[in-house]
């Protein structure tokens, strides 16, 4: 059946995070016809950087066609969500697809594509970094945060990790309260104290930042084992990512009459312990407002909006054919927790 298919009605999704890159061929009925998974394809300005993304943008698109049982060809329209290197990423798209509509997007754009299934709202993503983004419904987009790891990302699992460790460190001074973080950190780097972690990450290239943002999991774990200082961290990030939302909010004039809020990545999965403050903070200034658990993943965001590129508005029908044929990779780049934002 795929290989009767024409590849110029055909439409492409991909979304390039910070460790990999998923792309999906479909159908203009929302049938997906083929996916390819590939390495990262952000960072461009680093050096290599710029190949890197060419040869991943590329392989991903061509595999998309090959696991569909089709040859490499032009389709209808294509989406490309990507964490960074957004400014050259159009231009190398082109250089190998061709596309009656093409657009390339930071992935908070089609994170809430995915997660309001194309409909108005604010999508909060916190992973390795965080970003705020939120779309009205009248053609009107804001964005907050994601400035990176130096100028800012608050709640992200970066900025998590690193009040973990001066928790850590403040408390054997004896400057801030005792915390079980103190023996956490050093075993969940795998040396014996802090004195140890303190020359792992003072060592240039040994702890990169997806590692420290991974300190994020053990401050979950320590606030549900009744650790205060560990539940005071995830209290001050869960404010951080909710006035990011609410910073949306308010450049669209939705405070008062509410949005849907979906919250996206690695350090909403620390449950009640970031969820309740969140909300908590989100009622005091929104009563209206709602959160809500995301419907998809980033890719099939890119899908929704290049369907919507191509003339096909995603019904219900659509919405049900893509949720029968989704790849298993697609469902669980929901939330990946490596994910960065505010970075080239």
């Amino acid at each position: 059946m795929a290989g009767d298919a024409n590849t110029g009605d055909l439409v492409l999704a991909v979304d390039g995070g910070a460790s990999s890159t998923l792309a999906l061929l479909a159908a203009p009925d929302g049938t997906i016809l083929g996916s390819s998974l590939g390495g990262p394809a952000n960072h461009v300005h680093e050096p290599g950087g710029m190949d890197r993304m060419r040869r991943t943008l590329r392989g991903v698109t061509e595999g998309a066609f090959a696991s569909a049982g089709l040859p490499f060809g032009p389709v209808r329209s294509a989406c490309f969500g990507l964490t960074g290197g957004v400014d050259v990423a159009d231009g190398i798209a082109r250089e190998f697809l061709m596309a009656d509509a093409l657009r390339v997007v930071h992935d908070s754009v089609t994170a809430l594509a995915g997660a309001s299934m194309a409909q108005p709202g604010v999508v909060v993503i916190a992973g390795t970094g965080a970003v705020a983004y939120g779309e009205d419904g009248q053609g009107a987009s804001a964005k907050t945060s994601g400035w990176g790891y130096i100028m800012g990302d608050e709640g992200s699992g970066y900025d998590i990790g690193i009040l973990a460790l001066r928790a850590a460190t403040a408390a054997a001074d004896g400057r801030m309260p005792s915390t079980s973080l103190g023996a956490l950190i050093p075993a969940f780097f795998g040396v014996e104290s802090l004195e140890a972690v303190h020359r792992l990450i003072y060592s240039q290239g040994v702890v990169p930042r997806p590692r420290i943002a991974g300190l994020a999991a053990v401050v979950s774990r320590a606030a549900a084992d009744g650790d205060k200082p560990a539940r005071a961290i995830l209290v001050r990030s869960a404010a951080d990512l909710a006035t990011a939302v609410i910073a949306v909010m308010g450049q669209l004039g939705q405070v008062r009459t509410g949005m849907s809020i979906y919250p996206v990545g690695g350090v909403f999965r620390a449950g009640q312990w970031i969820m309740e403050p969140f909300e908590r903070v989100l009622r005091s200034a929104s009563p209206a407002s709602q959160v809500r658990d995301p419907a998809f993943a980033p890719v099939i965001g890119a899908l929704l909006l290049a369907l919507r590129d191509a003339g096909i508005e995603p019904d219900d029908a659509v919405i049900e054919r893509i949720r029968a044929t989704m790849p298993p990779a697609a469902r669980s780049k929901v939330g990946e927790e490596d994910r960065e934002t505010g970075q080239a």
